[in-house]
C-alpha cells in the first residue's frame, strides 16, 4: 500500500512551505454552456483542470492527481462506468471551496450532485470506489 504525507506535500529543500495550487477532477461534463462557465470560474480562480476519461477510471485518485508515490492501475474497466458528472478537488482552501460553491448558486447552474474533497483515505481508491461510495451517501440524503 502507498503511503503519502499529507502534511509534508508541499515542502522545499529549504524547509519553507507554499501554498498548493487547487486541482479539480472532472467526469462526464457535456460540452454546453454551464460548463464552459464552470471551467472558466476555475481558470480564473487558478484551479488546474483534469478531465478524467473512461480508460482511467481505475487509477487510484492520487495518481491522476499526480501525488508522488502513486502507480496507474493495471486494471481496466471493462463496461464498467458511469454516466453521471462527478468532481473530486483537492488543495481547495474553505474559502475557494465555499466560494466555488457559491458560484452555483449566484449563476443560478445545476449543482453537480456528485462531488468529493481528495483526502488521505480516497486518494487510494480509485474513481470507481469513490463513484460507488458517493452514490450511496447521496441516496439516503433523498
Amino acid at each position: 500500500m502507498n503511503t503519502f504525507d499529507f502534511n509534508n506535500l508541499n515542502r522545499s529543500s529549504m524547509g519553507s512551505i507554499s501554498a498548493p495550487r487547487p486541482q479539480i477532477l472532472l467526469y462526464h461534463f457535456p460540452q454546453d454552456e454551464r460548463t464552459r462557465q464552470i471551467r472558466r470560474y476555475l481558470r480564473k480562480s487558478g484551479v488546474d483542470i483534469r478531465e478524467v476519461s473512461a480508460s482511467e477510471l481505475f487509477h487510484p485518485l492520487g495518481y491522476l492527481f499526480e501525488i508522488p508515490g502513486f502507480t496507474p492501475s493495471s486494471m481496466f474497466p471493462m463496461g464498467e462506468n458511469f454516466s453521471e458528472e462527478m468532481l473530486v478537488m483537492k488543495d481547495f482552501s474553505n474559502s475557494q471551496m465555499d466560494s466555488f460553491l457559491q458560484f452555483f448558486r449566484d449563476n443560478q447552474l445545476k449543482n453537480v450532485d456528485l462531488k468529493a474533497v481528495l483526502t488521505p483515505v480516497t486518494a487510494h481508491w480509485n474513481s470507481m470506489e469513490l463513484y460507488r461510495e458517493l452514490k450511496k451517501e447521496h441516496q439516503k440524503l433523498k
